[in-house]
């Protein structure tokens, strides 16, 4: 059992949602699916969802999921963003919130997000700004507790995203978060 496996339950409370616009400001299409990997509970993708667009939450947190699959407009799966179970081009954007820092291996979780999203998709990955100190006290604790997590800066993510395919649309650095938007080539 790991930490979000534990806290699936209270992780709302906890954790509260930066909705609305934050996910409205992502770019994604009016119609098609977005896919949000590591979207636990569904506090960010709950936002994204319309009558033309549907919401699917990868995790593997079982728990978090059960969490998620309680807001009836979200569809919640059990998966590995190194290997989702989407065809080639069946997805039209994708959601990383909170999560990017958690994947062990990256390159193969974006490697991927590549190859189910269609031509013109819109990435979003919303990130802890690791140069501010609350932060580094976040990463500081999340490694205590064995989570192995890795915080980057724009560059660093921005760097890794556009050499598997995806050109940058944008950048933003606010206070703890910074947050990059990329389109599919």
């Amino acid at each position: 059992m790991n930490f979000f496996d534990l806290v699936a339950p209270i992780y709302d409370r906890i954790f509260h949602p930066a909705l609305g616009e934050l996910c409205q400001q992502g770019g994604f299409a009016d119609e098609g699916v977005i896919l949000d990997i590591g979207g636990g509970t569904g506090r960010m993708a709950q936002a994204l969802h319309t009558l033309q667009r549907k919401v699917i939450i990868a995790d593997l947190s079982f728990p978090m999921l059960r969490q998620a699959k309680e807001m009836e407009t979200l569809l919640p799966i059990v998966a590995d963003g190194m290997a989702l179970p989407f065809c080639k081009d069946a997805i039209s954007g994708v959601l990383i919130a909170d999560a990017y820092h958690h994947f062990q291996q990256r390159e193969h979780v974006i490697q991927d997000v590549a190859r189910v999203m269609k031509k013109g998709g819109i990435l979003y990955i919303f990130e802890p700004n690791i140069r501010k100190w609350t932060v580094k006290l976040i990463a500081l604790m999340e490694n205590l507790l064995g989570m192995h997590s890795h915080f980057f800066r724009i560059p660093e993510i921005e760097n890794m995203v556009c050499s598997q395919g995806f050109q940058t649309l944008e950048t933003k650095e606010e206070g703890a978060s910074i947050r990059l938007c990329f389109q599919k080539d």
